[in-house]
């Protein structure tokens, strides 16, 4: 046991001597290796310690419990998908756990994903369920993945997932326009993917740039490098997309995402008013025919954001009218049908004017406002 021997004062010492003798005592004595061990065995400051470490401990969330539910497979991977394709794909969800679960819900986190109603239904012990979903590819190429969240009684959540990979019969790499952090030109690599060799007729609403290459006095290939230059545009006119159209029926259009600081959070504020968005932002119709209508779908998504989605004008998906901001298309409403509350499928027409290819904007109009949304159609003569 550690002592602590006081100095001894005597009376015959004066009291300024006695203050600093003592003071100097007290400095060998806080400055002693000794001193931490002497507090570390002081019942206040060990239980303080106790305290301060099960208060730390205490804010550190558990681990989420492993549900015993398993989904075989957790991952769908459907691999390369076509445009506009649908894909449907099953899962099996298998109770391992030793008592009965009910599925409380199902649900998706995109709309391009339809699943069977597995809702209310039951798994015993060792049993297992089927739950069928289908995937439907958006037209813009790149990785396209959707989950549907798993809720039960008596098991922990879990989810299922399904991906695919969106690919155009010509490849663009990358998929998309790279305008961030004030970049204004670049290129892009066009490639067959079954190596035939096609020409490319406009690419950014005019005659492509070639690097490499000259249309004059080469002959088409399999393989290009375009450029693209945005330099000089306002941020109000940023274009979402920079089409590239070719000569092949079975990809006569490409569409490359900008990504640019003006067409991310910055594009299309009306969307706050009018409570709804085009969330595939494209409707591309494909190959049609001069003066002849091309029907098309697309998809407008309620939005309202600020109050978590809540829904405060119900007739924000009641479509009046569907206009063509192109000189060379015309544009129709057809009809709409809803998708539960918060989504409607619009049907419309487009009519090329004159042959090659179009580009332009289509102008939706709701009860709560209107929204553009970009468009392609490459037109053929009769």
């Amino acid at each position: 046991m550690l002592r602590t021997v006081f100095p001894t004062v005597t009376p015959t010492v004066t009291p300024i001597v006695t203050l600093i003798v003592t003071l100097a005592w007290a400095s060998a004595w806080l400055s002693s290796p000794l001193l931490p061990a002497v507090f570390a065995a002081s019942p206040i400051v060990a239980t303080q310690q106790a305290a301060t470490s099960k208060a730390a401990t205490s804010k550190i969330a558990a681990p989420q419990a492993a549900s015993a539910i398993v989904v075989a497979p957790e991952i769908m991977d459907l691999g390369a998908i076509e445009p506009g394709s649908t894909h449907p794909a099953k899962f099996t969800l298998i109770n391992t756990g030793a008592r009965e679960v009910t599925v409380l819900g199902a649900v998706p986190n995109c709309k391009c994903t339809a699943i069977s109603d597995i809702k209310g239904k039951r798994i015993p012990p060792g049993g297992t369920l089927e739950l069928s979903a289908s995937l439907a590819a958006p037209r813009a190429p790149g990785v396209k993945e959707a989950v549907v969240f798993l809720t039960f009684e008596g098991a922990a959540p879990t989810k299922a997932t399904i991906k695919g990979d969106v690919r155009l019969k010509v490849v663009a790499e990358p998929p998309y326009v790279d305008a961030l952090k004030d970049v204004t030109s670049g290129s892009v690599k066009l490639r067959a993917a079954d190596g035939k060799p096609f020409s490319v007729l406009r690419s950014g609403g005019r005659d492509p740039v070639f690097v490499g290459f000259d249309p004059k006095t080469d002959a088409p290939r399999a393989e290009y490098v375009i450029a693209w230059d945005l330099s000089g545009r306002a941020c109000e006119a940023m274009p979402i997309w920079w089409f590239v159209f070719t000569d092949r029926p079975d990809c006569p259009a490409i569409p490359l995402r900008v990504r640019d600081e003006c067409t991310g959070s910055k594009a299309d504020m009306g969307r706050f008013g009018r409570f709804w968005i085009a969330k595939e932002g494209l409707i591309d119709a494909g190959l049609g025919l001069i003066g002849t209508a091309s029907e098309v779908e697309i998809d407008l998504d309620h939005y309202n954001p600020a109050k978590k989605g809540a829904i405060e004008r119900v007739d924000w998906s009641a479509v009046k009218a569907v206009r063509s901001l192109s000189p060379i298309a015309d544009a129709a409403f057809i009809s709409k049908r809803d998708v539960g509350a918060d989504v409607v499928v619009v049907k419309l027409a487009i009519t090329p004017k004159q042959p090659g290819p179009i580009e332009g904007e289509l102008e939706i109009e709701t009860a709560t406002g209107t929204g553009r949304v970009p468009f392609t159609i490459f037109a053929r003569a009769r």
